[in-house]
């Protein structure tokens, strides 16, 4: 059945009234609610989920520090990155998760980051685990050992990141040596 220019005027008007009176937000939350979609859409993601990487390098300490093999969680808050050690090299990894850029959480009991998201996994090293919307692993910053007045420190540089499937993980930047 074609549809008339008068039914396109009724239900744009129909349409348009219904945005001035719900809102935008709540008109898109009806919409996918009556097509059954159940996931968020990257604009209903929550600010709060939104992670929040640095803009700029930023030291993170001596070598030293790094020695004991474990994730060092000190940066992902205010600089959106998780330092992981294997007690011989460091990598920062990027706390965005690949899929909608949410800030990924660490799940002590599985010994996986996890984006709250959609559910999302990746391994310790930031690999994508099966399963999971993202379908890539997680990015790495650049790090380099710096030469400073109080010795060397390890410098991340979160407006440089690398990535897996570029093969970039194999970049000399992709992780720093502790020894």
């Amino acid at each position: 059945m074609p549809i008339t220019r008068r039914t396109f005027t009724a239900v744009a008007a129909a349409s348009g009234a219904a945005l001035v009176v719900m809102g935008p937000e709540a008109l898109a939350q009806e919409t996918r609610q009556a097509q059954g979609a159940d996931q968020p859409r990257p604009n209903d993601l929550k600010e709060d989920n939104k992670a929040k990487l640095a803009k700029e390098p930023f030291s993170i300490g001596a070598p030293a520090r790094y020695r004991e093999p474990g994730l060092y969680q000190g940066f992902k808050q205010d600089k959106g990155v998780w330092v992981v050690s294997d007690g011989k090299t460091l990598v920062a990894l990027s706390a965005t998760c690949t899929h909608l850029a949410c800030t990924t959480h660490w799940d002590p009991v599985k010994q996986q980051f996890k984006c709250p998201c959609h559910n999302s996994r990746f391994s310790l090293e930031g690999i994508n685990q099966e399963g999971s919307k993202a379908k890539r692993p997680l990015e790495r910053c650049s790090v380099r050992l710096v030469q400073t007045q109080s010795g060397v420190e390890i410098v991340v540089d979160p407006t440089r990141r690398l990535r897996q499937d570029k093969g970039e993980w194999s970049d000399p930047a992709a992780s720093a040596p502790l020894t």
